[in-house]
């Protein structure tokens, strides 16, 4: 199994990036205008991409305030995501927070990982130019 791996530092606090990548404000304002979720264990989180063409259904498998976020994809469209998981590590990095980001699991470097390497580096960005300027550039085409 092979898996993607980011590392990206912000300046802000953790508990800033926690809400960034838990509550769908926050999703919705860096990665994914098409957003449900709730930052608790066990619920179901819909990220949709290309006018709706496009979704993930992830589990939320644990949640660490400020420190970790788990998730399982469990629906995804495309289906080489199913079974991948989806980890955020956050730590204290001068008075800011460091992201340690994981996609893991995939069963081969075929197919859509290099794109999805790509765009989540992409996204990441979107996260850090989010929390320190006030705007990111999430995917933005509504399937309503």
């Amino acid at each position: 199994m092979v898996d993607i791996l980011h590392r990206v530092a912000i300046k802000v606090p953790r508990e800033a990036v926690y809400r960034a990548i838990t509550e769908p404000g926050g999703l919705s304002s860096w990665w994914t205008s098409e957003v449900e979720a709730e930052a608790r264990e066990g619920t179901i989180s819909v990220f949709r991409f290309e006018a709706g063409q496009v979704q993930m259904r992830m589990r939320v498998k644990s949640l660490t305030p400020g420190r970790r976020v788990h998730w399982l994809v469990e629906e995804p469209s495309p289906p080489e995501w199913k079974g991948t998981e989806v980890t955020w590590d956050l730590s204290e990095n001068d008075g800011g927070t460091s992201v340690f980001f994981g996609h893991r699991g995939w069963m081969s470097t075929e197919q859509s990982f290099p794109f999805i390497n790509y765009s989540w580096g992409y996204y990441l960005l979107s996260l850090v130019k989010y929390l320190e300027e006030g705007k990111g550039f999430p995917h933005d085409k509504p399937s309503r």
